[in-house]
């Protein structure tokens, strides 16, 4: 039956072997022969400061580069909703965006929940796609101020007339 190494995972030929072909590390997970204070591979880590510095930056794309990319898109448009409607409920979400993205790379590191990688592609599909909803909404917004300005503006009596302007107004 072939063994497993515990710090390099490759598999031994051998029925009992005492130490790894591929590593040299004890077959019983201590350190390899030789080599004192030898450890496998770090665990992969989330770095707690981008997570939270991403979600500052942009709403949700701290939870992106935690990999909870669904997560991501949901809190973006709930803030940008939040912020649209009444500016107080956009800001509640983001802190929480922030403090979300700082506390999931937290319990990512500490292995309370599964790590998820961060994907690049997800990230800058992300950022695009904010840009460019904000884009559109701030042109949709200054459309609609424009058309009303100039609705007004097309109106007799809503502009009080200035005196000595000849009648323009």
């Amino acid at each position: 039956m072939d063994e497993i190494c515990p710090h390099c995972g490759k598999a031994s030929v051998e029925d009992s072997p005492r130490f790894c072909s591929g590593c040299g590390a004890r077959m019983n997970g201590k350190d390899p022969a030789g080599r004192t204070g030898f450890s496998a591979a770090p665990a992969a880590q989330k770095s707690t400061m981008v997570a939270g510095f991403c979600s500052s930056v942009l709403p949700g794309l701290g939870q992106v580069y935690n990999g909870e990319t669904a997560k991501g898109f949901v809190i973006f448009a709930l803030t940008l909703a939040g912020l649209v409607l009444l500016i107080l409920p956009g800001l509640i979400v983001w802190l929480y965006a922030m403090y979300d993205a700082y506390a999931v790379a937290t319990r990512m590191n500490t292995g309370e929940i599964p790590f998820r990688e961060t994907r690049p592609i997800h990230m800058v599909l992300f950022i695009f796609f904010a840009v460019t909803a904000v884009i559109v909404l701030i042109v949709v917004i200054t459309a609609m101020v424009m058309a009303t300005m100039l609705s007004m503006l097309g109106q007799p009596g809503t502009f009080p007339s200035m005196p000595g302007a000849g009648g323009l107004f």
